[in-house]
């Protein structure tokens, strides 16, 4: 009998998505500052934690610490699943990082990738490993460089018990080439803000890209609680 494929549960992608997306697929999440990116990605994380999965996240924006910080002052405590081994940070943003898995040097893909292959090979599997993200690379990387890396990084951490979610700003994403890198992932996802009638701006979540599966293209709204995160508005064309 063959064994049952897993996939990734999400709920704010549910009743958006034909049918779960698989591990072993690698997500980009695009959008500008604001949109919810890193809220998207740190609930990414903790939605795999709570289902018992383990959790890589390189932090590339803000030292670990902080988004520590933040992710517990917006509800989402993850120092059990630290304890238990099952959540890691990678440091890839302090100039003297502490701890085993930190990033020395932004501007070598080669130890980048390295780093995150130490790290899989520490936590347990099934795994999620997010960057957030790979736009802060691109300040030491060429706009080719960047895209080789995101190749290379899914080329070699790709596996059927691991899923792979890194974050970029838009601007990052087209001066690298918007189909360059988008071709790079399984899953493309777009956040951004759009003004409504009467000029009220509202948060609309869009996927672009599902190699292999169907989906609903078209933008649902999408608003951002305390302990729940993300909440996507799935019924917003039926109503």
């Amino acid at each position: 009998m063959p064994e049952e494929r897993l996939v990734v549960d999400f709920p704010p992608l549910q009743g958006i998505l034909g049918q779960p997306v698989p591990f072993g697929t690698t997500w980009m999440v695009r959008g500008d500052p604001g949109t919810g990116k890193t809220t998207f990605a740190f609930q990414f994380a903790l939605q795999g934690l709570r289902r018992g999965e383990s959790a890589i996240y390189v932090a590339c924006d803000e030292p670990p610490e902080r988004i520590v910080r933040n992710a517990e002052s917006f509800g989402f405590g993850i120092e059990a699943y630290e304890r238990m081994g099952k959540f890691l940070l990678v440091d890839a943003f302090s100039p003297h990082p502490k701890g085993e898995f930190h990033v020395t040097d932004r501007s070598d893909p080669d130890e980048f990738v390295y780093i995150l292959r130490r790290a899989l090979s520490k936590v347990g599997r099934p795994c999620r490993v997010i960057v957030d993200s790979m736009a802060s690379l691109s300040a030491s990387l060429h706009p080719r460089e960047l895209v080789a890396l995101a190749y290379e990084k899914n080329r070699v951490l790709r596996a059927p018990d691991v899923v792979l979610l890194d974050v970029y700003l838009r601007s990052t994403v087209e001066a690298a080439g918007a189909y360059a890198l988008s071709n790079a992932y399984d899953v493309d996802i777009d956040l951004y803000v759009a003004e409504e009638a009467g000029g009220i701006p509202k948060r609309f979540l869009r996927i672009r890209k599902l190699r292999g599966g169907t989906y609903d293209p078209r933008p649902f709204p999408f608003v951002i609680r305390p302990q729940q995160g993300v909440v996507v508005h799935a019924r917003y064309y039926e109503e």
